[in-house]
């Protein structure tokens, strides 16, 4: 437990330092939630069903013309919650991921697909890669703030079936985009997303 909260909070500090030392024309955008995914007793996951993942961080980086790539960090950082859920599995999930938003970066509306590989451990000991693929949605709420929805696929080979199978996982979290914007969409009170100028 000690060790997640150390990665969680060094996560975090690179993610904000990083971001404050991009030049004024670059954004970065900062998501931090939860998400969950169905495992129905499946081997290896026998006994659990949904597992829950708090928290959920990632980190992105608008790269042009509606692409951008970043990392994220996902771990059973609270194992249960009482009267709610209980994990029977401890995970951690590191993702890189290429995102791709149909150039609708400066929308209030922003969908989005998204692709990349993921590095997975179960209880400290299981290991797995995957391919994973999806589909996601920002809503800004303001300029530099919004709510985000994503569901991914993991395809995990099966030479790792003995401490992963394939699955989806729903992601849910708030968004923070750092950066300093110029122009006249800084000025509006909605329609957001990554800087493109």
């Amino acid at each position: 437990m000690r060790i997640r909260c150390t990665l969680l909070i060094l996560v975090l500090s690179l993610a904000t330092n990083s971001s404050f030392a991009q030049s004024e024309s670059s954004n970065w955008a900062l998501n931090v939630g939860g998400s969950f995914i169905n495992f129905s007793g499946k081997p290896p996951f026998q006994g659990e069903g949904v597992n829950f993942q708090i928290p959920n961080v990632s980190i992105t980086r608008y790269i042009d013309k509606g692409f951008s790539a970043g990392g994220k960090l996902t771990a059973t950082g609270i194992d249960q919650i009482d009267g709610f859920y209980t994990n029977t599995y401890d995970l951690l999930l590191i993702d890189i991921y290429g995102r791709y938003d149909f150039k609708r970066s400066e929308e209030t509306w922003v969908p989005y697909l998204m692709s990349g590989f993921g590095m997975l451990v179960k209880d400290k000991y299981g290991r797995g890669l995957s391919f994973n693929a999806g589909v996601g949605l920002t809503y800004w709420l303001f300029p530099s703030v919004g709510l985000n929805a994503e569901i991914a696929h993991r395809f995990v080979p099966s030479k790792y079936e003995g401490s992963f199978i394939s699955h989806t996982q729903f992601s849910g979290g708030i968004v923070i985009l750092f950066g300093a914007r110029t122009g006249s969409r800084s000025n509006k009170r909605l329609g957001a997303g990554f800087c493109s100028y």
